[in-house]
């Protein structure tokens, strides 16, 4: 579990499927992600059984569910491993109407300082489609480098690819 001054994100459990499926089932949310939406609760948590315990189980990161201090669910974040590519790229979500509070940059400011201080990575990517503005300011807001576009030959998407290093940590 990591805490800030207005949230609280913990590893997702099974409770949290009907939660994770509200919020992956707004066309708005879900428009810049190159994900499909959710169709039901149990695709919710196929994904939280299969993917995201086994991401803390086997790395010791994942995706955090975000809630505000008074319970409130708000969306997630956190770090997820790629070990295709041996990355580990930095990814949050929220409810709209948490959108533009600051609460993503909250959120990753955590996760960045749990990948770098607690599991001592030294560098850390974030990926965003180039028409989502909002989650490029959250990673330049972060200190994060943008690196260039970054296309993979099954995606008929391009990303636009940031990351830091341990070393540009800022506080």
């Amino acid at each position: 579990m990591l805490e800030t001054t207005r949230l609280i994100l913990k590893p997702a459990t099974i409770e949290d499927a009907e939660n994770l499926f509200k919020l992956n089932s707004d066309p708005e949310v879900m428009r810049y992600t190159g994900d499909q939406k959710f169709q039901s609760t149990l695709e919710a948590q196929k994904i939280i059984n299969e993917n995201l315990i086994p991401q803390f189980d086997n790395y010791q990161m994942g995706r955090f569910m975000i809630f505000l201090k008074d319970g409130t669910f708000i969306g997630w974040c956190g770090l997820k491993y790629f070990p295709e590519t041996d990355e580990v790229d930095l990814g949050y979500r929220l409810k709209r109407s948490f959108w533009g509070k600051g609460f993503a940059t909250e959120a990753s400011k955590v996760c960045l300082d749990y990948g770098f201080n607690y599991l001592n990575l030294k560098r850390i990517i974030g990926k965003a489609m180039p028409e989502n503005i909002g989650s490029i300011k959250v990673m330049q807001k972060l200190g994060m480098t943008f690196r260039g576009y970054l296309r993979d030959p099954t995606d008929p998407q391009a990303f636009i690819l940031y990351d830091i290093f341990k070393s540009e940590e800022h506080p």
